[in-house]
């Protein structure tokens, strides 16, 4: 009960969660032009940038458990639409597949959301392309590069 009371949009006293201060203060914010929705958002928890660095140029070719990680801490847990299937992928976030070969290396996992569909390796290019076209989750901010022309 005493949650409860302390929670109603007119509770008083030190141990009030919500108040008529708090909507006082946005109000007053408001009056100088403050966007409150704004501040209000979730907070960028995580950048993807979605393109292939540079560091990353040198990591997929290299067999290595500690570049696997690596490149997994970029990727893991992103969402995307593979526009030739038309299913929807998550990369996965345990490991990733290495291919020897000329232009191979490391391929990431996805993971599909339809049931009976099977995993697919994708390039870290193509990836990093159709995560860049799809909403992500709140919290993860995507940049794109910006080519010089």
């Amino acid at each position: 009960m005493r949650q409860h009371q302390m929670e109603k949009l007119d509770a008083t006293g030190t141990d009030a969660t919500f108040g008529d201060n708090d909507i006082n203060f946005d109000l007053q914010l408001k009056k100088f032009g403050v966007n409150t929705g704004k501040l209000k958002e979730p907070a960028v928890q995580r950048i993807f940038r979605a393109w292939v660095e540079d560091w990353e140029e040198d990591a997929r070719k290299k067999n290595d458990c500690v570049l696997e990680v690596l490149l997994l801490q970029k990727y893991k847990g992103l969402v995307f639409h593979d526009p030739d299937s038309g299913n929807d992928f998550c990369i996965w976030h345990q490991n990733m597949e290495y291919r020897w070969g000329r232009g191979n290396g490391w391929f990431l996992l996805g993971v599909c959301a339809e049931d009976g569909v099977e995993d697919e390796a994708f390039m870290l290019e193509l990836a990093c392309e159709m995560i860049g076209d799809t909403p992500q989750k709140d919290g993860v901010q995507v940049v794109h590069q910006e080519l010089d022309e």
